[in-house]
Parts: C-alpha cells; structure tokens; sequence
C-alpha cells in the first residue's frame, strides 16, 4: 500500500470518525452545546456565498475517498507472489518462491559459498532477484559475485522464460573455519 492511499485512508477515517463522535453524543449531551453549533453553522456558512461550495468540495472529496477504498478491495486479487505467463495452453503462474529456490540452488554450488539466501520479486514483467552470501575467506569477491549472477541470470531466462531485470549479490559474511586447539 503506497504512501497517499495510507495517508487518504487516515484522513477519511479521522474525519468519519469526528462525525460519527458527534452523531453518538448528540442524543445524550446538552442540547444547548449542540444547538449553538448549528446556530453557528447556520449564521457563518449558509447564509454566506461560500456554504455551496464547501459542502459541494466537501461531498467531491468523500465521495472520492470513497470510490477508492471501495476499488482498492477489488484490485487485492493480483498477488506479487505470481507472475502469469500466457501461452498456447492456458495460463502459467509461476511463483517468487520458485525462482528463490533456483537461486539458492545455483548459489550455493559456487565453490567458497558457505550459505545463501535469496529473495524474488517482480517489477511488470521482470524478475527482480536478491541473494545475501556467506563465504570462505579464500575467494575473489568480485569475481565469484560476477559468476553468481550471470549463473543465476541465465538460468532463471532459460528454466522460466522470463526476464531477470537484475540480481543483485551482497557479500553478509566471511565464514571463517577457525579450530579450538
């Protein structure tokens, strides 16, 4: 959920909620509070010129609040955990958690990787792909990082068809096989 529906979401709620604070005490508190504010309504805004267009900009604004919380329930049916993939067939769906597993596999075969993990995602139609490695203390960085995702690149595009946008490798640890004597 970006940040402006987060931020939409709270101001329709804030604001319902006062209305409805004020409909729940109404019948139970002072008539006297309630009737000197809409005595106060009544005298500054709807005899002035401005009393339309503050209830009209105020209606356009729930209602199109409205409208959007009402739509965003609809738009919750496309996951981020799948990307679909149309062919002859039918539909394929295939998820990040496949594509983790291949990139785990992959990474973990490289001669001075000790432990791997991998997280995947997509952006449209790519695959976005992220691995954390643990490694020996014996291996070129660069190199090993470079092979990892040329290896990992090439066989999410040859095993699932699809495109990898990018794989980023981070080096976390330097495993290191010290022996208490």
């Amino acid at each position: 959920m970006n940040y402006i529906y987060r931020i939409m979401v709270a101001i329709y709620a804030f604001i319902s909620a006062i209305i409805c604070g004020f409909i729940m005490i109404s019948p139970f508190g002072e008539k006297i509070q309630m009737s000197t504010l809409l005595e106060y309504l009544q005298v500054n805004f709807y005899q002035s010129n401005k009393y339309n267009l503050i209830i009209f900009l105020l209606g356009l604004i729930f209602f199109c609040l409205s409208i959007v919380i009402l739509f965003s329930g609809l738009k919750g049916a496309k996951s981020g955990k799948y990307i679909c993939v149309k062919n002859d067939t039918g539909m394929v769906k295939i998820s990040s958690t496949s594509i983790e597993n291949i990139a785990l596999a992959l990474s973990k075969r490289f001669q001075g990787v000790t432990d791997a993990k991998a997280k995947a995602g997509f952006k449209g139609d790519s695959v976005v792909v992220s691995v954390k490695l643990t490694i020996n203390p014996d291996v070129h960085v660069p190199t090993l990082c470079k092979n990892v995702q040329d290896r990992i690149k090439s066989s999410v595009e040859t095993s699932m068809d699809l495109s990898v946008k990018y794989v980023d490798v981070s080096v976390d640890n330097v495993h290191s096989n010290q022996s208490l004597e």
